[in-house]
């Protein structure tokens, strides 16, 4: 069982380091537009995504944790703590929390006149929350603590990017400019995708909870869906913005 587990791992391994590099490359490319014409929305757009990918870069860490079989002793330390952290996904996820909370600010500068107050203060709120939680709420081999973290990140990413859907949709209905109708559309993109991540991780941690080992099917989708999200974003919104 432990070696399954650690081929299991090692496979999950290779395939995020894939998964880092494409990410890099378009960070690369998304620096790049950002440079040529400086857009407070590309810049926005660009911290975003370097959340996702340092989420990705410490999920990555948690790999090579196992394969390695690198442990330490659960003494109740600093470092046992932050090991527990990188190694069961917590900073995988507040990196996450800090990125949806930027889409939220995105959403409204692309969409809105400005903040509507109960919702900018709910939001706020529930990401503290939520960093709270994925932070400080864990007990050392809970699977089910675990499931629940998931699951309060994937309802802030619905809170956030299901209204960015739906605004993207709309405008892209609205608009007949074929540039303008790409940039809505690439952000419905966006904005579905990452919905998936954690909808797909949540699953994936559900059967770990039910006796598999994970790495389902939705593991992979989950961040593919990252992937697409961010290159649907760049590819439509950000590459056409730079040359305007």
């Amino acid at each position: 069982m432990v070696e399954l587990n650690i081929i299991l791992n090692f496979i999950g391994m290779i395939f995020e380091l894939f998964i880092i590099i494409f990410a890099a490359v378009l960070l690369v490319l998304i620096l790049k537009k950002y440079f040529i014409k400086r857009h407070k929305l590309t810049r926005l757009l660009l911290i975003i995504f370097l959340n996702y990918f340092l989420a990705i870069l410490f999920s990555w860490i948690s790999k090579v944790f196992v394969v390695s079989q690198l442990n330490v002793i659960q003494d109740g330390s600093i470092i046992a703590w932050m090991y527990n952290l990188i190694s069961d996904f917590r900073i995988s996820e507040f990196f996450v929390t800090i990125a949806i909370f930027l889409s939220y600010i995105l959403k409204v500068n692309v969409f809105e006149k400005g903040y509507n107050a109960l919702q900018k203060y709910i939001t706020i709120i529930y990401g503290i929350l939520t960093c709270v939680y994925v932070l400080i709420i864990y007990e050392y081999g809970n699977t089910l603590f675990d499931i629940i973290a998931f699951l309060i990140v994937f309802i802030y990413m619905v809170m956030v990017y299901a209204p960015f859907l739906r605004r993207s949709i709309e405008s892209y209905r609205a608009v007949e400019e074929k540039t303008y109708r790409q940039a809505f559309l690439s952000l419905a993109i966006m904005s579905f995708s990452f919905m998936l991540i954690f909808l797909n991780f949540a699953i994936d941690r559900v059967f770990i909870f039910l006796g598999s080992l994970g790495f389902t099917v939705f593991y992979y989708l989950a961040w593919i869906s990252t992937i697409v999200g961010i290159f649907g974003a760049y590819y439509g919104y950000i590459r056409p913005k730079s040359s305007e």
